[in-house]
């Protein structure tokens, strides 16, 4: 199975000329479509590739933060009015109930169930799980240590892809990695200036010599980190002997 992976938001909820907030597109040749996260800013995105939303069926959330999660509503509604099938959402605990309260309390959102959005959205809470998406496409999440948040490794026929999502370096995030083909971590800060429960350069570094993926994605890049990544790219590249990528907003790595 060949894949590509388009990368719609690999920033921050900062906005830079070269990255915004996160989300990832993960396309099959089989025509399955899978979005990693959405940030604000992936719609547009979406948009601006040629992708039409309602080819989308499968959506994994990582953490209820705004710049992982706030074009999820805009999404649901746009499929609602364009007469869309159903499609899931798999988030971590609390998914379910973020999005009962938006779409049906009429103080918020709740114009919304007028239009059918909560019909039309199957909902997964997933923690330390393993399940199939697809005939021979299997995901596991593990919660990882960021507010409520998870980690997802997707296992397909040809090759595995693990997304950390927003994590402080996490033994549960490398026992999920292990083997996997393409690693998809946060690297947010530089170790001198990190800050909250987030991975520095020199984290990841440790986390990647454990995990020995085939390619190594960097990624939710704060603008500290930027004034650096070239330097870091380096030392990775040194260091761990493997293909290492720090993709900006609409690169694409075919695998």
């Amino acid at each position: 199975m060949l894949l590509r992976l388009i990368f719609l938001g690999t920033g921050s909820i900062i906005p830079t000329s070269q990255r915004f907030s996160s989300g990832i597109l993960l396309e099959a040749n089989n025509g399955l479509r899978i979005l990693l996260d959405m940030g604000p800013g992936v719609l547009e995105k979406l948009r601006r590739i040629g992708v039409d939303p309602g080819s989308i069926s499968i959506i994994l959330i990582t953490h209820l933060h705004l710049d992982h999660v706030s074009d999820l509503l805009p999404f649901i509604k746009l499929k609602a009015l364009s007469g869309r099938r159903l499609f899931r959402v798999f988030g971590p605990r609390g998914i379910g109930e973020m999005l009962d309260l938006l779409v049906s309390d009429r103080r918020l959102f709740g114009y919304l169930s007028d239009l059918g959005c909560r019909d039309i959205v199957e909902i997964h809470e997933v923690w330390d799980d393993v399940l199939e998406l697809e005939p021979g496409i299997i995901l596991r999440s593990k919660p990882v240590e960021h507010f409520n948040g998870v980690a997802y490794r997707i296992d397909l026929p040809s090759t595995s892809i693990t997304y950390s999502g927003d994590t402080a370096p996490d033994p549960r995030l490398i026992e999920l990695a292990r083997g996997t083909s393409i690693l998809i971590h946060e690297c947010s800060f530089p170790a001198d200036r990190l800050k909250g429960k987030h991975t520095s350069a020199e984290g990841l570094m440790r986390i990647a010599s454990e995990v020995r993926p085939r390619i190594l994605v960097l990624t939710h890049i704060y603008p500290e980190m930027e004034e650096r990544l070239q330097e870091y790219l380096e030392r990775f590249r040194k260091k761990l002997g493997m293909i290492v990528y720090a993709p900006r907003d609409l690169d694409t790595i075919e695998v």
